[in-house]
């Protein structure tokens, strides 16, 4: 598989002595293939995470559902951008969080007010699974 594939990458750690924590599954809307699995990396890292990502806003549409937990998307996208597909989310059965990553800043077009959380990029580690903490 290539990095331009969408992929998932599961993860189960426990340290509660035996018993599985929470299972929570992210899926990751960027076009940008090495910006996805860093942040995929910076994910398996944490305790329970299952982690899908795709690079374009339609592949995110279609893969948003009941199961994910929280949504991390771009704004900048082929096929939708993250503002499409911000406008789509009430024609889908996902109702999770919904972090923004984008090198733009926000505006009337997009902002917090859509939005669980917008960040702007470059993002560190540690701002960003604080803010993915935060979301569950």
């Amino acid at each position: 598989m290539t990095l331009e594939d969408d992929h998932t990458i599961s993860l189960s750690k426990s340290d509660t002595g035996g018993h599985d924590a929470q299972q929570v599954t992210v899926l990751v809307a960027d076009d940008d293939a090495d910006f996805r699995e860093t942040l995929c990396l910076w994910l398996a890292n944490e305790d329970t995470y299952e982690t899908n990502d795709v690079q374009n806003g339609e592949r995110a549409i279609a893969q948003l559902d009941e199961t994910v937990d929280i949504l991390v998307l771009d704004r900048q996208m082929p096929k939708l951008s993250g503002p499409e597909v911000v406008e789509r989310l009430d024609k889908t059965s996902f109702d999770g969080a919904v972090i923004v990553l984008s090198a733009d800043t926000a505006d009337s077009a997009l902002d917090e007010n859509d939005v669980t959380e917008y960040l702007t990029k470059p993002i560190g580690q540690a701002l960003f699974l604080d803010t993915m903490r935060r979301s569950i």
